[in-house]
């Protein structure tokens, strides 16, 4: 199976056009994080290791080989590498080749964990010294009120009964880590038919050793049930579909998962209120949100069929040796299963079934025993992009909950400063496959009014 360290690797690898062995050796180096005293730098500094050891080798003493360093605050310098500089207020965040001016103001922990992020881009750019990987030029600075948070959103308290978390991956990982420094209540079902795999590790913050094989909303919940006091988190292993089925479409459902196939048999659902974020491998961050009925923009126009997936399920359909309607089920089913076992004689039948055809290509594409008919994998983005992305997210939650009308669209390139001016409103399409049924307005209006 293919694991952490491979998928940034591959990542890394697609990039800058390496070999993946060359890609890895890259991604060995280590960087050495040195706090200043403050109890704001130290629990800053905790949030950015946690998002960049999942990428590469990080410290916090010096010795041994250290490739770069991370100086945070007011701390001074131990070593003589490559250096970079972070300093964070309560207005914001900067991050700069020579020191920065501390400040005497802390920032809310949620603006802490966005900024980690960028500083986590900016430290992996350091560290890999690249020109092919994408960075901000020095130094990058923005205030957080250009993150669209409105005014006293951050104290109040995020209700949370009748909306569901749709994926347990990375994204959704990034969610409850920002979501745990508001005060969240009730209780929020998290949806996920898929188990944890390897490949994982990587890029799921909240993932411990021994969390392989688990189902993914069971470890999700597991592991991050201790930060939330007032809100339980409760694991459903199985389908959007089949939850509603049992339990009617959600008021709100805030969606992570990582397809666009995916999320348009969201939208058929018709929940109520959509929260969604989404990554483009490690290029952007893409955050969409609507309340039904709606004149404008659903998931369905948001994440339009494109040729490249069809494309994509010929390729599994291919390697695997099954029919591309198998694959645009999603999950395994028996048939299909034994059906790969014919073609490829070192999968047990019995151990693949109810597995999702991403995540058995991916592993035998790590394996080297197939590789798709255009030589293109499932690339897995680092984790502080999925994090962001999660982060941002709750950003979304806070404006729809504050009822901030006029845009629904917003895409952040994760290297880079966060733009507020690029939100957008945007437009239904007329040939959406949900918007398009005229039956879609009259059912909305009556499920939601």
């Amino acid at each position: 199976m293919i694991n952490a360290q491979q998928e940034n690797a591959r990542m890394l690898a697609a990039v800058l056009g390496i070999g993946e062995d060359e890609a890895a050796q890259r991604l060995a180096r280590t960087v050495l994080v040195t706090a200043g005293a403050s109890a704001p730098d130290r629990d800053w500094a905790d949030e950015i290791i946690a998002l960049l050891s999942l990428t590469v080798e990080v410290t916090r003493t010096p010795g041994g080989a250290v490739h770069a360093e991370l100086v945070i605050g007011d701390a001074v310098p131990l070593t003589t590498a490559p250096r970079l500089h972070a300093a964070i207020d309560a207005a914001g965040v900067t991050i700069a080749a020579d020191p920065v001016a501390p400040s005497a103001t802390s920032p809310h922990p949620l603006f802490a964990t966005i900024a980690a992020c960028s500083v986590a881009a900016a430290a992996l750019h350091l560290v890999i010294d690249d020109a092919s990987l994408p960075s901000s030029p020095l130094p990058l600075s923005y205030r957080f009120d250009t993150l669209g948070v409105p005014r006293g959103a951050l104290d109040r308290t995020v209700y949370l009964s009748g909306a569901i978390l749709v994926g347990a991956g990375a994204v959704g990982h990034g969610f409850l880590r920002a979501l745990r420094h508001l005060a969240a209540r009730g209780t929020l079902p998290i949806i996920d038919p898929k188990t944890v795999s390897e490949g994982n590790f990587n890029r799921c913050v909240y993932l411990q050793p021994g969390d392989g094989g688990r189902d993914k909303a069971r470890a999700l919940a597991a592991r991050a049930q201790g930060d939330f006091p007032n809100l339980a988190l409760e694991p459903c292993v199985e389908e959007f579909r089949a939850y509603c089925k049992r339990m009617g479409p959600p008021a709100t459902a805030i969606v992570t998962v990582d397809s666009r196939r995916a999320r348009r048999s969201i939208q058929s659902e018709l929940p109520g209120r959509v929260i969604d974020a989404s990554t483009t491998d490690i290029r952007a961050v893409v955050v969409h949100s609507h309340r039904q009925p709606t004149e404008h923009a659903c998931l369905a126009c948001t994440y339009r069929h494109v040729p490249e997936e069809n494309l994509r399920e010929r390729a599994i359909a291919e390697g695997l040796g099954i029919t591309v309607e198998m694959v645009k089920q999603g999950f395994i089913s028996p048939a299909a299963a034994a059906a790969i076992e014919g073609r490829h004689q070192q999968v047990a039948s019995s151990a693949i079934e109810g597995m999702a055809y991403d995540s058995l290509f991916k592993q035998l594409c790590a394996a080297q025993t197939l590789l798709s008919s255009d030589n293109r994998q499932v690339l897995a983005p680092f984790a502080f992009v999925s994090v962001l992305a999660g982060a941002l997210q709750v950003i979304e939650l806070l404006r729809s909950d504050s009822r901030v009308d006029g845009t629904n669209y917003w895409t952040v390139d994760p290297w880079r400063a966060p733009v507020q001016r690029v939100r957008v409103l945007r437009p239904r399409i007329a040939n959406c496959e949900f918007c398009a049924n005229p039956d879609v307005g009259a059912i909305a209006r009556e499920l939601w009014g």
